[in-house]
C-alpha cells in the first residue's frame, strides 16, 4: 500500500472519494482500506487449506490442445501461503479483473477522477468469467469463495508495484483493475 500510495499518479487520484473508470463511478480505495488490513485478511484466509499448486494460474498460462487436452506451463511455486485458492484466484485475475487485456493497453487519459481507455474485453472472457463464477459458487462454500475472491484483490496489489515502477501512468490501468474488482467484491461480501 505504501508504495502504491507514493505512485504519483495514482496518488492524485487518492484524492477523491470516487473515480469515475470508463464512464462508470466507483467507490476509491480508501473506502475499502479496512478490508485490506492484516488483521481483517488474517480472518478471510484462517481457514484456507494447504496443497501443490500451480501460483501463477492465468490464463496465459494454459494451452489447450485440439484433442482436449490442456498442459499447464510457468509454474511459480513456493509462495508463502500455498492454498489452492491462490490458483482459483489467478483465474479470476484473468477472467474477472482483464489482466491480460489491460496488458494491451497503449493509451489512457486521466482528468482529475475521470479514467478513460479503450476497454477491449472479449465478450468470451465475460462468458467464460460467468461460468467460472458460477462454478466457484456451486463448488464451494460462502466462505471460501470470500476467500478466493480476496486471494484475486491480494494479487492485484502485489502487481501494483511492479507496474509502477515500469511506468507509473499506464500502472493506473492496474489501479483501475483493483477498484473495479474491489468494488464488485467488497459488494458482494461485505456491503
Amino acid at each position: 500500500m505504501k508504495i502504491i500510495e507514493k505512485s504519483k499518479c495514482i496518488r492524485e487520484l487518492l484524492k477523491y472519494d470516487t473515480l469515475i473508470i470508463n464512464g462508470k463511478e466507483y467507490k476509491n480505495i480508501q473506502h475499502f482500506k479496512k478490508y485490506l488490513t492484516y488483521e481483517y485478511l488474517y480472518g478471510v484466509f484462517k481457514n484456507d487449506t494447504y496443497s501443490d499448486i500451480h501460483g501463477d494460474l492465468t490464463i496465459e498460462n494454459i494451452i489447450c490442445m485440439p484433442n482436449s487436452k490442456y498442459y499447464l506451463i510457468d509454474p511459480n511455486t513456493g509462495n508463502i501461503h500455498d492454498s489452492a485458492n491462490l490458483d482459483y484466484a489467478k483465474l479470476l485475475q484473468s477472467l474477472h479483473g482483464c489482466y491480460e487485456f489491460l496488458m494491451n493497453i497503449k493509451d489512457i487519459d486521466i482528468t482529475n477522477n475521470i479514467i478513460n481507455y479503450l476497454n477491449t474485453q472479449s465478450l468470451s472472457y465475460k462468458n467464460i468469467y460467468a461460468k467460472y463464477s458460477e462454478y466457484l459458487d456451486n463448488k464451494f462454500t460462502k466462505e471460501q469463495t470470500k476467500s478466493i475472491y480476496f486471494h484475486e484483490i491480494v494479487h492485484w496489489l502485489r502487481l501494483l508495484p511492479y507496474k509502477i515502477k515500469k511506468d507509473d501512468r499506464m500502472a493506473v490501468l492496474f489501479y483501475c483493475g483493483l477498484i473495479i474488482i474491489l468494488n464488485d467484491i467488497i459488494g458482494k461480501y461485505e456491503e
